[in-house]
């Protein structure tokens, strides 16, 4: 019922790549595939060549209807630039960062739904948790704003609804 597969980026061409994962879909026959990590794919090739082959791949596994899950990293921990900045924002459904957010001398994870095509999704950004029990999304940091861009600022003025 699972599948791994490890394919080092620098081991071959782009084009191969893809041509590999298109191979093993074919003779797995997945329903969900997950690529990890969409960074290491993006530095092994030049710009264009990166956006053909993530072209390539969401194309066919939309064919074949299956659900693709792609994963990419920033080179800061905190802040940072996002996979909009090289235009695959424009060809996927659903965008969710993933970030880390400094408050108060802590570091916790925050989470926000950038995109999602076709619907009026949330657009706060919530706390993160991971413990021994498993994951679990908090509540919105309220009173600051900056915390996609790694500087948090806390507000100190009364919100809307505040009394």
């Amino acid at each position: 019922m699972l599948k791994v597969l490890c394919m080092y980026p620098e081991v071959r061409g782009l084009e191969d790549h893809l041509l590999a994962m298109r191979v093993a879909i074919e003779e797995f026959k997945p329903h969900r595939i997950a690529v990890d990590s969409l960074s290491a794919l993006e530095r092994a090739g030049h710009p264009r060549g990166f956006r053909e082959l993530i072209i390539g791949l969401t194309s066919y596994i939309k064919t074949k209807e299956i659900t693709g899950l792609f994963t990419a990293t920033t080179s800061t921990l905190v802040g940072g630039s996002s996979i909009t900045e090289t235009h695959i924002s424009t060809i996927t459904d659903t965008i969710i960062l993933l970030r880390y957010v400094e408050l108060f001398s802590e570091i916790k994870r925050g989470i926000t739904v950038l995109k999602m095509r076709g619907s009026k999704h949330e657009k706060e950004i919530r706390e993160l948790m991971i413990d021994e029990h498993g994951l679990h999304i908090k509540g919105p940091f309220k009173r600051l704003v900056g915390v996609l861009s790694g500087n948090p600022q806390m507000i100190t003025e009364p919100l809307d609804g505040d009394s």
